[in-house]
């Protein structure tokens, strides 16, 4: 059980998630506990049900669901979201399924982030500073001045090779960008 549950009723602390899809869906879930007026999670389990068929969820699985930073079981999550809207305050009541389908999306980009392998050393160091998109931006255009004055296309193809790798990490395989930096290495002598 987190050390959340070791402090006052109902506050619960933030994990530490570096900026992404996980962190949007736990601090999402937290921004709803808040919205309800931060119920303690034994209150929570109380009204859960008494057995696990019945939708019985611990108030060890919501302390980890919340204080924990790992992608919860959609099951589980998707529980403590209907438990969670069930004490809406009166004047606020929330739409079970629009709240669990924006949740159930956050899960999907997170479960799908967590997928992905992590970023290399140089882009993780470029996005620390800020600097990555200048930086790649900056590739850019020195492979655009090397077309015009480099007389090897070899050594023009490799360049765009790389901005091509340091695209693919930042934007994503798919970007239009990342797809032109492609076709223009494959253009070598």
């Amino acid at each position: 059980m987190g050390s959340e549950a070791m402090g006052r009723p109902g506050i619960l602390k933030k994990p530490q998630i570096d900026v992404g899809p996980l962190r949007d869906l736990i601090y999402g879930l937290h921004d709803l506990h808040m919205s309800v007026g931060r119920p303690s999670l034994s209150r929570i389990s109380k009204s859960s049900g008494q057995t696990t068929e019945s939708g019985y969820l611990s108030t060890s699985t919501m302390s980890y669901v919340l204080s924990e930073p790992r992608l919860p079981d959609s099951e589980t999550m998707q529980r403590l979201i209907a438990l969670l809207v069930e004490r809406a305050p009166t004047g606020r009541k929330m739409d079970l399924d629009a709240t669990t389908r924006r949740f159930l999306d956050l899960w999907e980009k997170a479960a799908r982030a967590e997928a992905d392998p992590p970023p290399s050393l140089r882009i993780q160091a470029l996005r620390k500073t800020g600097n990555a998109y200048l930086h790649l931006a900056d590739q850019y255009q020195k492979a655009e001045r090397m077309e015009k004055t480099v007389s090897s296309k070899n050594t023009v193809a490799n360049h765009w090779d790389y901005i091509a790798r340091l695209a693919g990490e930042l934007l994503g395989e798919d970007h239009p960008d990342v797809v032109e930096a492609r076709e223009r290495a494959e253009d070598r002598e």
